[in-house]
């Protein structure tokens, strides 16, 4: 049963208290009641206010509730509003981005209304926000450049952001607030494609009317056929059927950055910004630049075995490898590596390197008995390096899929109207006033 009580009895009071359990969670201001007198306690712990609760990372803390993602962790299962990855194998990114926002699988004609209005959305993005991009030096990281880009767009719609116009526009209008997300959604798209095309240094192809989101992204980046002048559709297919496996996770990284400043009722653009910040480090989409390195500087399959040695001593650090939720195989993983299948004429000899490292890591009891296995960010490098993405690239490109997700979770928290984060700390300095250590004049 996941419903009951916690009977708790406090040591240092001998009192009792009877905790209601729902859902197998307990809320943490519940905990409160349980207070102890303050006597010879270090008053930092502040025993009065009632007991914390201590989980750095958030390791074993609900935020939220969501109705948007389920992961099943002892059967390696990943559901997305009931769905299974398997039937959603086929879908293309406004089916999924309608079911994730909405809750709903769409029907043709509202695919079809979705996808206008998102290239309607893309063809409204003033110049200035490309023209920004433009302006800075090609050579930097992606990173700066996309939130020049969104910055950039943010200040061209003022009227977006809550704290000058109607604090509770998002909560009270909900139409608005669709609207917001299909032109955030539109927008990064078109930034995407200019980061691309301006780094790279190749001209600027506009967004068409007539292309599907993911269509009209490669044609703005740049991966289109030299002959054509269009994207290959085995590139896009490919590219597609991994963004459906991309696009939630739950309350990952980009996720709770987007619901902690959303909690403030801030507007998407800002989310975005904040999701994109934190995707890019090496521990989430970053992660994925980081494993294609690691096997770079593996270099041949011959020399993985020295590898293993050196991950197992603690020198090194395989990126791509174990993840937070699942203690077994990755779902992610095996559907991955089919989509690679369709990518096989693209040369990629650090491909066997991966191969050959979860080789000797599967008959390796350091990493059975862990639970490391390989996740979506150790193959799915492939991916994007074969369809054509750069290195430094894929975390934009990643978020290129996961902005789904991100905006399903910013619309669902500020419609239920989620609460401010304001977490609280363990203070561990002194608690007692200090002598002033100024000198005296």
């Amino acid at each position: 049963m996941s419903t009951g009580t916690l009977f708790i009895r406090d040591s240092r009071t001998n009192a009792n208290y009877e905790i209601p359990i729902n859902r197998n969670a307990v809320r943490a201001t519940d905990l409160q009641r349980i207070r102890a007198p303050s006597f010879n306690t270090n008053r930092a712990d502040q025993v009065a206010h009632g007991l914390r609760v201590y989980d750095p990372g958030l390791q074993n803390t609900a935020v939220t509730a969501s109705a948007i993602c389920f992961s099943d962790h002892e059967h390696n299962l990943l559901l997305y509003r009931g769905y299974t990855l398997e039937q959603l194998w086929g879908s293309d990114f406004e089916e999924m981005f309608h079911l994730l926002l909405w809750g709903a699988y769409p029907t043709a004609s509202q695919r079809e209304e979705l996808r206008q209005r998102l290239a309607q959305y893309m063809q409204e993005v003033p110049d200035i926000v490309r023209q920004t991009i433009f302006n800075l030096p090609k050579a930097t990281s992606p990173l700066p450049l996309i939130l020049a880009g969104l910055s950039a767009y943010l200040a061209c719609i003022p009227d977006v952001i809550p704290a000058t116009t109607n604090a509770t526009v998002y909560q009270t209008d909900i139409k608005r607030a669709d609207q917001i997300i299909l032109q955030t959604v539109a927008a990064y798209a078109v930034i995407f494609g200019a980061v691309r095309s301006h780094r790279l240094g190749i001209p600027w192809q506009s967004p068409s009317l007539h292309q599907t989101y993911y269509e009209n992204l490669f044609t703005m980046a740049g991966l289109v056929g030299p002959e054509t002048n269009r994207p290959d559709p085995t590139r896009i297919s490919c590219f597609r059927r991994f963004g459906n496996l991309n696009a939630e996770h739950g309350i990952a990284l980009t996720v709770l950055s987007t619901l902690v400043t959303a909690s403030s009722l801030t507007d998407p653009v800002s989310c975005l910004i904040s999701a994109v910040a934190a995707a890019h480090g090496p521990l989430h989409f970053g992660a994925t630049e980081s494993a294609q390195r690691a096997l770079h500087d593996i270099g041949d399959p011959n020399n993985v075995p020295a590898f293993i040695e050196e991950i197992k001593s603690g020198k090194r650090k395989l990126f791509g490898y174990g993840h937070r939720t699942y203690k077994g195989m990755d779902p992610r993983v095996r559907p991955i590596q089919s989509i690679l299948k369709d990518l096989a004429d693209v040369h990629q000899p650090l491909l066997k390197v991966a191969e050959a490292t979860e080789e000797v890591a599967a008959k390796d009891e350091y990493f059975s008995t862990r639970g490391l296995y390989p996740n979506a960010d150790f193959y799915g490098n492939f991916v994007f390096t074969g369809i054509g993405f750069e290195p430094d690239m894929i975390p934009a490109a990643m978020l290129a899929h996961r902005i789904m997700g991100i905006m399903a979770h910013w619309r669902e928290y500020t419609v239920n109207r989620g609460k401010l984060f304001r977490p609280i700390h363990l203070y561990t300095g002194d608690a007692e006033p200090t002598s002033d250590p100024r000198p005296k004049i």
